[in-house]
């Protein structure tokens, strides 16, 4: 039914109410629908991704933190690795050390009475070469005992083992005078270098 003018002034107060009523229903179920809804979906998603960037700037921030300690320690460990590297010498440098560990031996008051290098030999570990010396030396047991403190004060690493201790009388200069013969073996260690690692697995 086609509703012109005449026909709206002639309906009652209630069916023009009824007629508004339906028309802001169907205006609001309209907005509803075409406008709303799709915009709440809309909204919804972008909430989503905003939950979800949060999480991961989170996440990132924790990573950046880290990332920061991380850089500490591995300046701590760099310095560590330093030091550590220092007390190793390189295998070039060994020849002057174990000429040191003679010349404090000397100024200890010893007599050198062997001096025998051992074949040199990479640790198991492979990260370092093992250089034995057998040592044996003659004089007081102060000057022995003095000339362990100064070894085991060297920067580098020198290992002893193996001591063995004899006592004998010397009668030199007319005065009867007690002798230590001491027995040992020296031990130095050498960093090896990635040339060195390689031609030893070759030659293996």
């Amino acid at each position: 039914m086609d509703l012109d003018l005449e026909t709206l002034n002639n309906l009652t107060k209630t069916q023009k109410l009824l007629i508004f009523f339906l028309a802001v229903v169907l205006v609001f179920g309209a907005f509803i629908w075409f406008v709303f809804i799709p915009k709440s979906d809309q909204i919804a998603r972008i909430e989503r991704e905003i939950v979800k960037l949060n999480d991961e700037i989170n996440v990132n921030r924790v990573k950046v933190r880290r990332l920061d300690i991380l850089r500490r320690e591995n300046r701590v460990l760099q310095l560590r690795l330093a030091e550590q590297k220092e007390q190793l010498p390189g295998e070039a440098e060994i020849d002057q050390l174990l000429k040191q560990v003679s010349e404090l031996g000397g100024r200890s008051g010893l007599n050198f009475k062997l001096w025998k290098p051992g074949p040199r030999k990479e640790n198991v570990s492979g990260l370092y070469l093992e250089i034995p010396v057998n040592i044996e030396v003659s004089g007081g047991y102060h000057s022995v005992g003095a000339f362990f403190d100064k070894i085991s004060n060297l920067k580098r690493i020198i290992n002893v083992s193996n001591i063995k201790m004899v006592s004998a009388v010397s009668a030199k200069g007319g005065k009867p005078r007690t002798m230590i013969q001491t027995s040992f073996s020296a031990t130095a260690f050498a960093t090896i270098t990635e040339a060195e690692s390689s031609e030893e697995k070759t030659l293996k």
